[in-house]
């Protein structure tokens, strides 16, 4: 018996690419025998078609978790209304631009309760030199602020539901994925990195790296480090 599934799209100006990233989960359910599983796709405050497609889809009969914030809020207000709403046994996050083939996950849609699931990006040939650069200083700041050493903090994650949700995580910003993956260490649930193809996107553009956001994030990382100091002291008393 295969484990259930609850997979989060994530999407923001995506009306390119948002129906076929929703047909290709159902259609890895259905090659995978995943019949307990659902579908939760949450529009981050888009402005162009996407909200409109979305809801087109969920008419036209498919049984999918529609979630639409009235403005853009960002990557880690989106990760957690999509975690917040999640009620299968495993989640993972994918992206609506169509970059990350679900087919991945195939040889580990069943995964123990002591790890997670970790993919990493073995190349980044769409990253501008400001995102690489932005890429690196998180890294680095994983690695020996966070005592946190996976290759890619920011690529596609998979938890058990109930471990996440047990977090009580602090972070609304880009910064939330390490968040979850430090207080996982943490508690010894220790990550399955998984190589994964970083595919190009066929339309739309790339929207994480904004000037806005690195400000948000920055701003975060002082937080951030208390909220996993605190933790660890948690666990320990």
């Amino acid at each position: 018996m295969n484990q259930s599934w609850s997979v989060i799209i994530i999407a923001y100006n995506e009306e390119k690419t948002i129906a076929s990233v929703i047909d290709q989960v159902q259609n890895f359910f259905k090659k995978n025998n995943i019949s307990d599983s659902e579908i939760i796709v949450v529009d981050d405050g888009s402005d162009d078609n996407t909200h409109n497609i979305i809801k087109d889809i969920v008419n036209a009969g498919s049984d999918i978790k529609r979630i639409r914030h009235s403005e853009n809020l960002g990557i880690g207000m989106a990760l957690l209304s999509g975690y917040k709403n999640a009620e299968k046994e495993n989640v993972m996050m994918i992206p609506a631009d169509g970059q990350f083939d679900i087919d991945e996950l195939s040889e580990n849609k069943n995964f123990s309760v002591n790890t997670y699931l970790s993919f990493y990006r073995k190349e980044l040939k769409d990253y501008t030199f400001f995102r690489k650069v932005v890429t690196g200083m998180n890294r680095t700041f994983n690695k020996y602020l966070l005592n946190l050493g996976i290759k890619d903090v920011n690529w596609v994650k998979a938890y058990k539901t109930s471990e996440l949700k047990s977090l009580d995580l602090k972070l609304e910003s880009s910064l939330l994925g390490s968040e979850i993956c430090a207080k996982l260490n943490v508690k010894g649930t220790g990550a399955t990195e998984i190589p994964s193809v970083y595919h190009k996107r066929s339309a739309g553009t790339a929207k994480g790296a904004s000037f806005k956001n690195l400000i948000k994030a920055v701003t975060e990382l002082l937080k951030l480090t208390f909220v996993i100091r605190q933790f660890r002291k948690d666990k320990i008393n």
